[in-house]
């Protein structure tokens, strides 16, 4: 039949697929061993700036930023001193023993690394130890290079941690603590341990000061997961699963219009919010210039600060919101004003959140509750007003005789 394949042609056809598709196995990896990731351009497109590094490149993914390349450098003088100060193994030792784990960590990130192995390999021990260095010169400031670049300008050590706690800017966790255990395990008894130095070098950006008694080292990938542990109890819940729609939390002036009150918790947790006997305790929220870099990175992997954001972002409606807020001392505002506050919390909400946003919603359309919308399109539009809510928080229900107070009635008791 004219025009039809031969069979060489077909057996040729297909050996060629086959190769083909062989070929892309090599590199692959069970997902469950990925805990890098780059951001995905839906998120990156929301705030550009809040991702690449600035100064440093930490693992693959932006080695080759020529901006970066000064730093290098100044990573092989931190090794230089590394090695001179730890004498029990030589550079070959390390070397050899990254080599050892080149192919686990090779496994962590989430896309082709273009890199060879004795790239990859140099690249995983220099970072792992400048990093160690940071850590160890952070909390030991003799430890210090008498002419020490990073440490001699605060802008530059700020800009450092900065880039250490973003997502793409990681390095396998267990890479580190192998290396300083290699280093410091049995030879440094006054040495702190490993943990110890993270949370202390990354102090700011932690809800604790350690992580909880229950985390282990084996347990943390990187420190972005370190930090985003800070934000969790100590007992890990997980989240309430559901599956009904998105509820939308009411706004703060819609809750004190209902009769809720609003209160500080107490708890370095951020997510221990609860609702009981009309009162809405939430832990406190600070707000700096980091804040928003920071919060996006811990969100692009951890669902349970997204939830959190999203049920905030709700709560923050109007700038009377922000302001009863920060007057509760729910929020702490170290931004340049309150508007800036709304809309880092709005720029951060794309539900772990579903029943206590139930619960809010529940209680807000009860029958002596259900003036609240009419409040706050009537009354929350003047500021005095607004001021007075703030300033009284009342019950604006007579509980006692099931009575609905006016809203005016209720401003009264304000004076």
């Amino acid at each position: 039949m004219a025009g039809a394949e031969t069979t060489s042609a077909r057996d040729n056809r297909l050996n060629e697929l086959l190769i083909s598709i062989q070929s892309r196995f090599e590199g692959l990896s069970p997902p469950s061993n990925c805990c890098i990731f780059t951001v995905p351009e839906k998120l990156r497109q929301t705030n550009k700036e809040a991702y690449p590094p600035s100064v440093v490149a930490i693992g693959p993914y932006h080695r080759l930023n020529p901006n970066l390349m000064q730093m290098e450098d100044h990573k092989l003088l931190y090794l230089q001193n590394f090695l001179q100060h730890n004498q029990n193994y030589c550079l070959k030792d390390y070397i050899q023993r990254v080599m050892s784990w080149e192919d686990d960590a090779w496994k962590c990130y989430d896309k082709q690394i273009d890199l060879d192995f004795n790239q990859f390999t140099k690249m995983i021990l220099l970072d792992s130890i400048f990093m160690i260095q940071l850590f160890l010169m952070y909390s030991d400031p003799q430890r210090r290079l008498p002419s020490n670049w990073i440490f001699s300008r605060p802008w530059m050590f700020m800009d450092v941690r900065d880039n250490m706690i973003l997502l793409e800017n990681q390095i396998p966790f267990f890479v580190i603590q192998r290396l300083f255990e290699m280093a410091f395990g049995t030879h440094w008894q006054h040495t702190p341990e490993l943990l110890e130095l993270v949370c202390c070098f990354f102090k700011p950006f932690m809800r604790m000061e350690m992580l909880p008694e229950s985390v282990t080292e084996s347990e943390v990938t990187h420190f972005i997961h370190a930090i985003s542990l800070t934000f969790l109890s100590s007992v890990r819940k997980a989240p309430n699963e559901s599956n009904e729609e998105s509820k939308l939390t009411p706004s703060a002036m819609e809750l004190v219009a209902a009769g809720v009150k609003l209160r500080r918790r107490e708890s370095k947790c951020l997510f221990d919010i609860e609702f009981e006997n009309g009162v809405l305790n939430i832990p406190c929220l600070t707000l700096e210039d980091t804040t928003e870099s920071y919060f996006r990175n811990i969100m692009a992997s951890n669902s349970y600060l997204t939830d959190y954001m999203d049920f905030m972002h709700h709560l923050v409606d109007i700038p009377g919101d922000v302001e009863l807020l920060i007057n509760k001392g729910i929020i702490e505002n170290w931004l340049s004003n309150k508007e800036a506050v709304a809309r880092v919390i709005n720029a951060l909400a794309d539900y772990y959140f579903y029943s206590l946003s139930d619960k809010l919603i529940k209680h807000c359309q009860k029958p002596h509750n259900k003036w609240k919308a009419t409040f706050k399109r009537d009354y929350c539009s003047s500021p005095w007003v607004v001021n007075s809510v703030i300033a009284a928080e009342v019950d604006f229900t007579d509980y006692s005789t099931d009575r609905v107070l006016s809203p005016l009635s209720c401003i009264t008791f304000a004076f």
